[in-house]
């Protein structure tokens, strides 16, 4: 199991510093290279001797391999995501007032994801191509397919304009914990985006545990006798968490990426709002620093979801093993 973890951490660590050279690589192409930053500092100052200074100050006459080092030493040994030259602030300083907040909006859709998207899978299974099973999955088809900016419209006008009956963002403030304080806020934010994930995984546990049902142990065990209940839950459904556990692993991305557009539609005062501001002040390294640390979340959610699957299902970390 050791072995395993090693591997696929070693892994995880390979995509972040290739996600961390494109990261550090981009600024090279906006108009002004590494240099575009020192016309926002120095304003009417700017010209060609005073931008140079300001470069030569700020170690941007360095050359790239040995910048890509300083800025390896600094996210890995200290964790600074870079500097705003906009604002003057380093760009953590910037966000981490807002990270819990969205973490805390994907986890709570996360949790109510498996709560609903996998009980309502096994069902859908158990009762297939039955009257519920088609409408279950008309809806889930419908949701999928449809915008997550566009379900939230339809939400706040169907909930808050039309029948005036939930808040139509959540309370003002920074505050990580306002989620427990005042959860009525969070409503539709967070019903908004466990539809969307409720769609998805319901749909793959459908199919999966149906893909389990036909395999020769599963009619070995109802030749010998048991219950379709005792067949359903400890035979079909622990062979088919495997996948699901796989599903749930990529989904962290679609959540955090999902968060962004959930807090720009309610006004949530989260990463998502941080990067629309930053992408209109044309502030790039705060843009690319909630990139590098969305990454590094997703790359953190996809290492559990190995770990867990290697659990889950032995035969994962043996075949790794062998190979």
């Amino acid at each position: 199991m050791l072995a395993y973890v090693i591997r696929r951490f070693i892994q995880s660590l390979i995509v972040l510093l290739i996600v961390m050279l494109f990261t550090f690589t981009l600024p090279y192409f906006q108009s002004g290279g590494i240099l575009a930053p020192a016309y926002s500092v120095l304003g009417t100052h700017a010209n060609p001797s005073t931008v140079a200074h300001w470069g030569l100050v700020n170690g941007m006459d360095h050359p790239y391999f040995v910048r890509f080092k300083n800025f390896l030493d600094q996210v890995f040994l200290h964790f600074n995501l870079g500097h705003s030259y906009k604002q003057n602030l380093s760009v953590w300083n910037i966000i981490s007032l807002y990270v819990p907040r969205t973490i805390w909006l994907a986890l709570s859709s996360l949790i109510f994801t498996i709560l609903i998207g996998i009980p309502l899978g096994i069902y859908q299974a158990s009762r297939r191509n039955t009257t519920f099973d088609y409408a279950a999955t008309g809806t889930a088809f419908v949701l999928y397919a449809m915008p997550l900016f566009l379900l939230c419209l339809l939400m706040l006008q169907a909930f808050s304009f039309s029948w005036p009956h939930l808040p139509s963002s959540p309370p003002s403030g920074v505050a990580p914990w306002a989620i427990f304080t005042d959860p009525v806020g969070f409503i539709l934010p967070v019903a908004c985006l466990t539809m969307v994930s409720v769609a998805t995984l319901s749909r793959f546990m459908r199919g999966t545990v149906l893909e389990v049902l036909v395999q020769d142990y599963v009619r070995t065990a109802k030749a010998k006798g048991c219950s379709g209940s005792r067949v359903l839950f400890r035979h079909a459904m622990r062979n088919a968490l495997g996948p699901i556990v796989t599903i749930l692993g990529l989904s962290l991305p679609g959540l955090i990426g999902g968060a962004l557009i959930v807090e720009s539609v309610f006004n949530y005062a989260g990463l998502g709002i941080q990067t629309v501001n930053a992408a209109t002040n044309v502030d790039i390294p705060t843009v690319l620093g909630i990139t590098l640390l969305a990454t590094i979340l997703t790359l953190t959610g996809n290492f559990l979801a190995d770990i867990m699957l290697g659990v889950v299902n032995p035969r994962i970390r043996i075949q790794g093993a062998a190979s």
